[in-house]
């Protein structure tokens, strides 16, 4: 990908990403703590990226320059988001292009409030000409039908008979997890669950036992996606009883509530 796609990548991506998690935050109040590390860390790895001298010394000046900007409008969208909990636009405050990233994140809040359907993508074009990119790129029709070239995989959360056959490991799989919730305060739950859910995003792949998932809040060892659904699974069922998590384990997970209430004294 060349970095003047890069870029207009990012410049279609900001104004919607933006409306995206606004209507995430005020629609769905039980998912902001997973919303909140999602965002740090997407916003950190961002600074990084912006703050390297050789990202830096190999970007052409234009390409830089738009990017910081972008960002830095970002960053005032997620600190106003978080209502000051984060400060990360602080690293973009003594860039030139600060100015800019102010103008870009003033513009969207007196438009976004007040947009009709399809009216969003029209934020893309504002922010263009905003920073002078207007011409950059082009809109293209979308012709209203679409080939369907392969047939959807059969595996993952889109395959319940193997996720049934999978129940006797799942079994086990609970029972680690009623043992390390048992040890842990409802906070730390619900850390635990929020982040398998953000790592859940693109899919947990259940089909194999190979242990590939790393989390933050149990670092001391990696977890088959089986093992994840799990943990999120029980997770949830302490601190929220009653959401629906999309996955059919719940028999699995009554059995080693038995098994587990047995083994109590």
């Amino acid at each position: 990908m060349s970095l003047t796609r890069g870029l207009c990548e990012f410049l279609f991506n900001c104004p919607l990403d933006m409306l995206i998690e606004r209507h995430l935050h005020k629609s769905f109040p039980l998912l902001r703590p997973a919303q909140f590390i999602s965002n740090c860390q997407l916003a950190t790895e961002a600074a990084q990226t912006n703050r390297n001298p050789e990202v830096r010394k190999m970007t052409p000046r234009r390409l830089m320059n738009g990017s910081l900007a972008l960002n830095g409008a970002y960053a005032l969208f997620l600190d106003n988001l978080h209502n000051g909990a984060t400060e990360f636009v602080s690293i973009y405050r003594s860039e030139e292009t600060f100015g800019l990233s102010q103008r870009l994140w003033k513009h969207w809040q007196e438009r976004s409030s007040n947009l009709a359907a399809g009216e969003e993508y029209q934020l893309v074009d504002e922010f263009a000409d905003i920073m002078g990119l207007r011409g950059w790129y082009e809109w293209k029709q979308d012709s209203g039908q679409h080939e369907i070239t392969a047939e959807p995989l059969k595996e993952g959360t889109t395959n319940p008979a193997l996720l049934k056959a999978k129940q006797p490991a799942a079994v086990f799989y609970f029972l680690d997890a009623f043992k390390r919730y048992d040890a842990m305060t409802p906070e730390e739950v619900r850390n635990v669950a929020f982040e398998i859910a953000m790592v859940g995003r693109s899919g947990l792949d259940y089909s194999s036992p190979d242990e590939k998932y790393q989390l933050r809040t149990l670092p001391e060892r990696k977890f088959s996606g089986l093992h994840l659904m799990c943990l999120m699974y029980a997770g949830f069922q302490r601190v929220a009883p009653g959401h629906d998590v999309g996955m059919d384990l719940n028999e699995p997970f009554l059995t080693a509530l038995q098994l587990h209430n047995k083994r109590e004294p």
